[in-house]
């Protein structure tokens, strides 16, 4: 299944969620999604896959859609809209490449990658700015950090087993792996106390992390798209969540 890229009209917001708290949690799904978008990526533009899912490459373009309406309700910054320009770009590339060209997956999802990193970095700075515009008593930005944990797991276990030869520099080591997974178990017990009114869906959103914690903490020589589907939902699932919790909605 091949897709062109076609920059949509963008979902509006509520404006029911303060702006700044709006702004920043966009902001943090620039993040999360950035790195969803290349894990799917990694799976489907695999040199090793003869007969990808199709799913993953809808997973993609889904992902590549939300980065870019963030960017435009945020109001196009160069430093946040470049990189996801860049990104689009790339992803064109890869979908128009064929099969028989597999080998060439690589060089391009090392560029995707690049990419990637500066949106994160950018992102990362600005969310920073915006955190001190919050209300004290403003709690969503907890479930964007879930999310974003959630995403970075994923991330990194996908890169871990995807043919790349230079890609230590944006995978963690073990003793981060370990203190992202505890950081994980943490922030749900955390947001479970102080949100009991969700409590039934912050534990679907951690029996899927749950379902998934083992395959991503052991070794494998091969991945697949269980860890996807399954964190890729979670993440989704908590990004919703903060915006309903910033706009004070069930």
């Amino acid at each position: 299944m091949r897709f062109k890229l076609l920059l949509c009209a963008p979902l509006l917001f509520s404006l029911q969620a303060p702006a700044d708290e709006r702004s920043a949690l966009q902001l943090s799904e620039l993040d999360s999604r950035g790195q969803l978008l290349c894990a799917s990526a990694m799976l489907y533009f695999d040199p090793k896959e003869r007969t990808p899912d199709p799913r993953l490459l809808t997973s993609v373009f889904h992902h590549l859609h939300t980065l870019q309406t963030d960017v435009q309700q945020l109001g196009q910054p160069p430093e946040l809209a470049g990189p996801v320009q860049a990104m689009q770009r790339v992803f064109a590339k890869l979908d128009g490449l064929p099969a028989a060209r597999r080998q060439e997956y690589p060089i391009l999802l090392r560029q995707l990658l690049v990419h990637q990193h500066a949106l994160r970095e950018a992102a990362a700075a600005a969310y920073a700015r915006e955190q001190h515009e919050l209300p004290a008593e403003a709690t969503a930005p907890l479930f964007s950090a879930q999310s974003r944990a959630l995403a970075s797991f994923l991330f990194d276990y996908q890169l871990r087993l995807y043919p790349l030869v230079d890609k230590e520099q944006w995978l963690l080591t073990a003793e981060q792996l370990q203190a992202l997974d505890q950081d994980i178990e943490e922030r749900f017990a955390e947001l479970r106390q102080r949100h009991a009114e969700h409590a039934a869906e912050l534990d679907k959103i951690r029996g899927s992390y749950q379902f998934v914690r083992g395959q991503l903490n052991k070794e494998s020589k091969r991945a697949n798209g269980g860890a996807e589907f399954y964190l890729g939902r979670a993440v989704t699932d908590l990004d919703e969540l903060a915006m309903r919790v910033a706009q004070g909605t069930p």
